[in-house]
C-alpha cells in the first residue's frame, strides 16, 4: 500500500479519491486529518503531491511504477487528466558514451542507451565511457541535462561527493539541526569520500534509523561503481524518482468538484475558483454554507458576482492561452473583446507581421496560406466548449477561412490589476480547417497519435477528440451542400 503526502488546493478531493483506492495518507494537513479522521502519521511518503505553480494541476514525485498506478487512478476517476513524465528520471545515474558535441549549446552529447542527453563538461573524447547523473529534464521536449558529479539520493539522506555535512533548509528547529550535524560528523568517519546531506524526513527518525539509512546508501554507491567498472554497456545504473506534471482540464476540475461535494457543502466551480486565485473567498463561503446549508445558492451567487467584476468586458484586452499537450503554454496574438452575447465572447486579433502563415490550403507550401499585414481574426469563445472557432479575414474584410480548434473545455479567467483576463484550454492537436479556396478537412491527426505514444493522453481520450473533429467537419460539409 503506497503512502502519499498531499498539499494544496486539491488535497481534500485527492485524499478522498486515494483513500478509496487503498492509499495511505501520511503527514496530513490539519484540515484533511479532521475531515477524514486520520491519525497524525509521520511516515515517510512514497508519493509527494503538491500544487503546480499555476494551480492548474499537481506535481507528483515517486518512482516511475508508482506514478503510473497513480495516474491510472486519477484518469479513471477524473477523466481528462493530462500527464507528462520525463523520459529519464531526475537523479538517475547512467553509464553513458560520448557521441559528440552539440553545436547549439556547446555541451557534450551523451548517449544514455535510450535517449540522447547533454553534459556541460568539455574535453571528453568521442566513444569515451562516462558515469553521469540526470540533473534537469523537460518532460521530453528537450534533451536532459547531465552532471558528472554523482550524488546518491535516499529517503532521509543524500550522499555527496565531498567530505561535508549539510542540512535541508526546511529543517528549522535549532536543536534538531545541531543533533543532525553531530550525527553526520560521527557517521562521516566511516563514509570514506562521501559527505552527507540530511533531507527534511531525517528530522522525524531516530539516530539508529538514520545510521541504517546511510549504511544502505553506501551499499548502493558500492554497487553502482562496481557495475560501472564491470561493464562497458551504456544504460541505467540507478533509478531516481520521477516528477509527474499532472494537469487538470476543466472537465477534471468538475469531476473533482463532485468528489468534494460528497465531503461537505461545496460552492459551484469550487476548484476553478481556487485555481483562479479566489481560494480565501471560496473557503469563507463554504464555511458559511457548512453552518447554513440553505444559504448555498445565495453564497454561490455572491461569489460569482465578485468574480464577474474581474472578467473581460467589451474593448478589454484578453490573452488566449493555447496549452499544448507537451506542456508548452503558447500565448496567441493578443486580442480585444469585440462582443459579448449570451454565453459567447467574440475576440478580434490583429496580425502585424507579414511573415506569419495560416494552415488553410494545399495551394501553398506546407498547406499554409500567407497571413498578410493587416489581416485579422475573429475568435468565438464559449466557456466549457471543446471547440474554439476562429474566422480569418484579409485587411479588406474578405473571409480567408475558418479554423476549428479541438480542445478541452474552455475556461475564462478573470484579469487582475496588472494582467488582462485570459482564455485557457488544452489543445488536443487535431483540428478542422475550412479554407475559402479549398476543401474542408481534418488535420494534425499524426500529432494526436504522437501524444498518445508519449503518454500525455489515453487512446480513449484521443478517440473523443477524433469524434469531436468528425462532428465539426460534418457540420461544415452540411452547410456547403
Amino acid at each position: 500500500m503506497s503512502k502519499v503526502r498531499i498539499r494544496g488546493i486539491y488535497s481534500e478531493s485527492l485524499s478522498q479519491i486515494l483513500l478509496q483506492n487503498h492509499y495511505d495518507i501520511v503527514q496530513p494537513t490539519p484540515s484533511v486529518a479532521r475531515r477524514f479522521g486520520l491519525p497524525v502519521r509521520t511516515d515517510i511518503p512514497d508519493i509527494d503531491i503538491w500544487d503546480r505553480s499555476d494551480l492548474q494541476g499537481i506535481v507528483a514525485i515517486a518512482y516511475e511504477e508508482t506514478l503510473m498506478k497513480l495516474t491510472e487512478v486519477l484518469r479513471r476517476r477524473l477523466g481528462w487528466v493530462i500527464t507528462r513524465t520525463p523520459r529519464v528520471a531526475k537523479s538517475s545515474i547512467y553509464t553513458g558514451c560520448v557521441s559528440g558535441r552539440d553545436n547549439r549549446t556547446g555541451h557534450t552529447r551523451i548517449d544514455l542507451g535510450n535517449i540522447p542527453a547533454l553534459l556541460p563538461d568539455k574535453g571528453l573524447r568521442r566513444g569515451e565511457k562516462v558515469m553521469v547523473q540526470v540533473r534537469a529534464h523537460d518532460y521530453g521536449r528537450k534533451a536532459p541535462v547531465l552532471s558528472s558529479s554523482i550524488t546518491i539520493p535516499g529517503r532521509t539522506a543524500v550522499l555527496l561527493p565531498e567530505p561535508v555535512v549539510r542540512l535541508s533548509t526546511k529543517i528549522k528547529d535549532q536543536e534538531t539541526r545541531r543533533n543532525l550535524i553531530q550525527l553526520g560528523n560521527d557517521l562521516r568517519k566511516h563514509t570514506g569520500k562521501w559527505g552527507i546531506l540530511w533531507r527534511t524526513a531525517a528530522a522525524r527518525l531516530t539516530e539508529e534509523e538514520l545510521g541504517e539509512d546511510v549504511e544502505d546508501l553506501l551499499d548502493v554507491a558500492h554497487r553502482i561503481y562496481r557495475e560501472y567498472d564491470d561493464s562497458d554497456e551504456v544504460g541505467l545504473l540507478f533509478e531516481g524518482t520521477s516528477n509527474a506534471d499532472i494537469e487538470f482540464s476543466a472537465e477534471a476540475k468538475e469531476a473533482l468538484d463532485k468528489t468534494h461535494a460528497k465531503l461537505r457543502p461545496t460552492i459551484t466551480h469550487h476548484h476553478f475558483y481556487k485555481s483562479a486565485g479566489y481560494g480565501a473567498l471560496v473557503d469563507l463561503a463554504e464555511m458559511i454554507v457548512e453552518d447554513r446549508p440553505e444559504e448555498r445558492d445565495y453564497m454561490t451567487s455572491k461569489l460569482e458576482l465578485v468574480v464577474s467584476k474581474d472578467l473581460p468586458r467589451v474593448n478589454d484586452a484578453v490573452n488566449i492561452e493555447h496549452v499544448k499537450l507537451d506542456g508548452r503554454n503558447i500565448i496567441l496574438s493578443k486580442g480585444r473583446v469585440l462582443e459579448i452575447n449570451a454565453n459567447c465572447i467574440s475576440i478580434r486579433r490583429q496580425f502585424r507581421h507579414t511573415s506569419r502563415k495560416l494552415k488553410m490550403t494545399r495551394d501553398y507550401p506546407d498547406n499554409e496560406v500567407p497571413r498578410d499585414q493587416g489581416d485579422y481574426a475573429i475568435t468565438k469563445v464559449v466557456p466549457g466548449s471543446m471547440t474554439l472557432i476562429t474566422d480569418y479575414y484579409s485587411k479588406k474584410g474578405t473571409l480567408k477561412g475558418r479554423y476549428v480548434n479541438i480542445n478541452t473545455g474552455i475556461e475564462l479567467y478573470p484579469g487582475s490589476g496588472t494582467s488582462p483576463g485570459r482564455i485557457r484550454y488544452i489543445d488536443l492537436e487535431i483540428d478542422v480547417i475550412d479554407p475559402m479556396h479549398g476543401d474542408a478537412r481534418v488535420i494534425d491527426q499524426h500529432l494526436l497519435k504522437r501524444a498518445i505514444q508519449r503518454g500525455f493522453i489515453t487512446e480513449e481520450m484521443a478517440e473523443i477528440a477524433r469524434k469531436k473533429a468528425k462532428i465539426e467537419y460534418q457540420k461544415i460539409i452540411a452547410k456547403k451542400t
